[in-house]
Order: structure tokens, then sequence, then C-alpha cells
């Protein structure tokens, strides 16, 4: 959980721990706490919200800290040998090509007259011949689908007004700070508020008001008491969770420990729309997992030699499985609890949200819910994720841009 150095990726809740053990629960739980002071108005809460758009391709722009002239690039930039910044659109087609080098052609033209002082990062949502007008569900809207999720906002909304009129549309979500760009920390949020506001480009906000949830009584003490829950049980798996994390690795004899593939066991049962309900079922499901890629991994073995010491490991692993049970079991369950509540948070922010959000199907658009959040305190980030609906709509819907 330490600081962001560049923005390149956030990690889920609920794999935090599978990440750092118990400093990455208890880094969770502090997360939550967080959580629960915001969502009860208390004065000493000291983190914000910021909606995570399913934008892309991500842009990195601004003044270069040394020449304080404007560039334009991909998180490339910050390559601390040949970095791919491009100060003239001409410069775009010698690091880029395609629809991308199009994209930041469009950038470099309309952000640099925005009056950005440093560097900031965002996501694009459209350009002028990518955003539609259509009308969905008995509404005429603007629509764009930039990656996964299209977004919808009425033309008469005052900001559907604006997307209308713009030549493209963007958020920004983070500022750097720092005197070289490979060097550069990355800090939430972006001052969009100092920027020129012209006609052609349409920055769209990424504040969640999360100030407008309202909690009973009863909603906020089930909160508090879940959040103890969630702790008692990182009490409980802490050590195990410590000795998951020394085992798990790519390579060498890691390769082939169950420790390895707990994060990819989870992500195929969002491939498939699962969620973890009961855990035993899961414990099996996971077993099984196991079992199907060390048949893989043993039936790319060449020699003999190699092959008996990789199914010893493979043999040590199983009896590792075996013998703690009951704490691969208790694991599971405090996954479980961590994306239950955080289910409860997503689904009070999701109704916030001012544009519609929807996935295209072969039997025309289905509404679906906004990508996630991302919870900021002190200068860590983790992202809330409804990764049962966008994860699963991300692995298995065709993108719209490459």
């Amino acid at each position: 959980m330490a600081n962001v150095t560049q923005l390149k990726h956030l990690e889920h809740l609920e794999d935090e721990m599978l990440n750092y053990g118990v400093e990455g629960c208890h880094a969770a739980v502090n997360f939550l706490r967080e959580l629960a002071k915001m969502l009860g108005k208390q004065a000493d809460a000291t983190g914000f919200m910021q909606t995570k758009w399913d934008g892309a391709p991500a842009v990195i722009c601004g003044k270069e800290p040394n020449s304080g002239m404007f560039f334009v690039g991909t998180k490339s930039v910050f390559n601390k040998t040949e970095p791919k910044m491009c100060f003239t659109e001409e410069a775009v087609d010698k690091w880029y090509d395609g629809d991308l080098a199009k994209k930041l052609k469009y950038s470099y033209k309309y952000f640099k007259k925005l009056g950005i002082n440093g560097v900031i990062q965002g996501d694009l949502l459209f350009t002028d011949d990518t955003r539609k007008t259509e009308t969905i569900e008995g509404e005429k809207v603007y629509s764009f689908r930039p990656n996964t999720i299209s977004y919808a906002i009425p033309t008469d909304h005052e900001i559907g007004v604006e997307v209308g009129k713009a030549k493209i549309g963007v958020v920004f979500h983070t500022h750097y700070t720092g005197d070289e760009l490979p060097t550069m920390q990355a800090r939430a949020g972006a001052p969009i508020h100092t920027y020129q506001k012209i006609p052609e480009v349409a920055v769209i906000s990424n504040d969640t008001p999360i100030q407008e949830v309202t909690l009973s009584g009863s909603e906020l003490r089930s909160f508090e008491q879940k959040i103890q829950s969630i702790f008692q049980l990182c009490g409980k798996c802490g050590e195990f969770l410590d000795k998951i994390v020394e085992k798990t690795g790519t390579t060498g004899d890691k390769k082939f420990h169950v420790a390895s593939y707990l994060k990819m066991f989870f992500n195929s049962m969002i491939r498939e729309g699962q969620s973890v309900s009961n855990v035993r079922n899961t414990l099996d499901k996971l077993i099984e997992f196991y079992h199907l890629k060390m048949k893989k991994e043993l039936a790319k073995i060449k020699t003999e030699k190699n092959l008996t010491a990789k199914r010893q490991l493979v043999y040590e692993s199983e009896k590792y499985l075996d013998e703690n049970e009951e704490k691969f079991k208790s694991m599971i369950q405090l996954y479980k609890e961590i994306q239950d509540i955080k289910k409860f948070i997503i689904d009070k922010l999701d109704k916030l949200e001012t544009f519609r959000t929807y996935v295209e199907t072969e039997k025309g658009y289905k509404v679906t819910t906004p990508e996630g959040y991302v919870l900021h305190q002190d200068g860590n980030m983790i992202k809330l994720v409804n990764r049962l609906e966008f994860a699963y709509n991300n692995f298995t819907i065709q993108k719209q841009w490459r």
C-alpha cells in the first residue's frame, strides 16, 4: 500500500491480502474504516473518492518540466530511456500509429489550448467521429464507447450540451509532482477548474459526491460491524496470509505452488460470472483449478529427471492444501467478506452517477454499472470495482478501441 509513483495499475481491495499478507489485510481494513468515517460524515475523515471511467487510451500531457514545452503521449512518456513525448502533431507519427496516433493528435491540438500547468493524466472518452446521437430507452442522448462500457448523456442535459459541441472528451484524474518526468509522483485529481474552458474540449469531472450518500443509523452500525468482522478474520488468517505471500511466484519452484494461482483462480471465477458464495465449494474449485494448471505445466517438461522433481513439488503443494484446509477456508471467507462489503459501498455510489452506462450486446444495449471508484487516503489509492459486473464484461465483450 505504498504511494504510487506512476499511475499504471491499481489493485482491488480484496486482493491486497494476497499481495502483502496481513499488512495488506490491515491496509484494506484501514481503507474501510476511512470509508465508514466518510459515509458517517465524520469531521476527521481525510479520504476522498473519484469515479473510475472506462476511458481509452490513457493520455499523459502538460508542460515538460525542463523546457516548459507542451507535450502529449501515453504512459511511455515515463520511459527512462527514449521517453515517447510528442511536442508537435508531426512528432506523434514518430512514436505512434493508427487510431492511437489520430487520438493523440487530437489531444495535442486541443489540450494545449487548456492552459495546463504541470503534468496530468487522463482517459479519452470520445472524439467527434466516435460520439453518436441516438435514442436509448426513448431518450435522445449523446453516446460514446471508449472501451468496454458505453456512456450516454441526454442531449438537453447541461453536460450533454457540452458533449455535443466538443471535438474531444476527456476525464483528467491525476496530476504529477517532481522535477524530472521519469521520477514524478502520481497524485490524485487534476485542477480542471483552473483550465481554460473551450467548446472543443469536454473535460468531465470524476469527483464522486460521496457526501450525498445517506446511511441510516442501522446501516452504518452494520457496516462498522462488518469491518470489525473482517479485522478479526485478518488476525485469524494473518500468519497464513504471510506464508502464502512468501510462497507466491512465477518462476522456479514457486511456479508449482498453489499460492501462485490464487489471484488467477479468483479471476477465472469472474470470467465465468461466478462469485464466492459457498466456501467449501470454492475451495473444491480452487483445488480443481490448481490440478488443471499443474497438468499443463508438467506436460511441458521434457526430461524425466526434471519431471520427477516438479511432480514432487506438486505433491508437496497438494499436501500443503490438505494440511491447511481450514486456513484456506478462512482465507476464502475473508476474501468473500471483503467482496460483500465492497459491493454494499458500490451499490450506494452507483446511484449518484449522472451518465447512463451500458454494454453493447447482440440484442442492443444492456444497462450496466460504472467501472468503479478509487478511494484516496494519504497518497494511497485502492480501486472499488464490481468485478462480477464490470470485470466480467471486460473479459468477455469485444473492445471498441485497440
